[in-house]
């Protein structure tokens, strides 16, 4: 199958597609594709950056979270 009959069948089939976290994935992988971050992915990192700020003192390093996870394996 060609790249354009490829194309026109994923076309028919996403016109027909009613399964919403599909959908969403698909908008998702497309955004990665264009190279930028979903609002919601902003909007996850923008609390984590406020959480940080507000308290460094809690903030883990990598080192440490590997530990802690060895440590329960």
């Amino acid at each position: 199958m060609d790249t354009q009959s490829i194309k026109v069948e994923l076309i028919h089939w996403l016109t027909e597609l009613q399964d919403p976290k599909i959908l969403e994935q698909l908008q998702a992988f497309k955004h990665r594709q264009e190279g930028g971050l979903s609002d919601a992915h902003k909007g996850l990192l923008d609390e984590r950056i406020a959480s940080y700020e507000k308290d460094p003192g809690k903030a883990l390093d990598w080192d440490d979270v590997m530990k802690e996870l060895e440590k329960d394996l």
